[in-house]
């Protein structure tokens, strides 16, 4: 038999490990997801190394319009369109280095709830998730959310965790970025990075992501977490 005529063998997933979505593909191919197909059109790199919470909202305010068939040539949303439309000098302020410090997670909730009239999506709501420990009972929330994002296409999901614990690197810092799928048979999360300079969209035990999400801001104190952005 010929290399070109052999069957091609799956690549063992090791569940414990980042796996990423160019490789790591059945999932998508097998499921409607429609979270994934909602977000991945939009998928953007932050437009400076402190607009994560900037880029995630609008990665989900665009998924959001998606799900409601109302996103149009020529009208979708924009890092710079959206915070000139909101005006909003706070958040400008966080996502501009040298200073700015990026948002909590309830600040971008906040923030999202101001987006919604802005961008007719007065139908929707975005629920904070604070994670105060990686246990049991929040792990099954966590579950539970995802779920429904597979079954239902009523929601989307944002996740602020710590790069170094989610992916074992070596950055200490916190950031935003919008869930993609969930695989439940493995347990695994599809992660959405707006940082694409060092990440690209991949699979993450959902226990590692969780526990990513447990760690507090070191700057503040604030609980990371996750939200929901959920048709009403």
């Amino acid at each position: 038999m010929s290399e070109l005529s052999k069957p091609s063998v799956a690549t063992p997933v090791d569940s414990n490990r980042p796996s990423p979505l160019s490789r790591d593909h059945a999932y998508i191919q097998n499921h409607p997801a429609p979270a994934y197909w909602a977000l991945s059109p939009y998928l953007i790199h932050q437009h400076t190394d402190a607009s994560c919470s900037l880029a995630t909202a609008t990665m989900l305010l665009n998924g959001a319009r998606a799900l409601d068939d109302a996103g149009r040539l020529g009208e979708f949303i924009g890092e710079r369109s959206l915070l000139d439309r909101l005006g909003d000098a706070h958040w400008r302020q966080e996502i501009t280095p040298p200073d700015g410090n990026g948002l909590s997670t309830e600040e971008l909730v906040g923030k999202l709830e101001r987006c919604l009239g802005h961008y007719g999506l007065s139908g929707w709501s975005v629920t904070p998730h604070l994670v105060a420990a990686a246990d049991r009972p929040t792990a099954d929330t966590f579950r539970r959310e995802l779920a429904l994002m597979e079954r239902t296409s009523d929601r989307l999901i944002g996740a602020n965790y710590h790069l170094a614990t989610t992916y074992g690197d070596d950055w200490d810092i916190g950031h935003f970025s919008p869930i993609g799928a969930y695989d439940s048979d493995s347990d695994r999360v599809l992660l959405l990075d707006v940082w694409k300079e060092d990440y690209e969209p991949c699979w993450l035990p959902l226990e590692r992501l969780l526990a990513g999400m447990a760690i507090p801001s070191a700057k503040t104190g604030a609980l990371r977490g996750y939200l929901v952005l959920k048709r009403a």
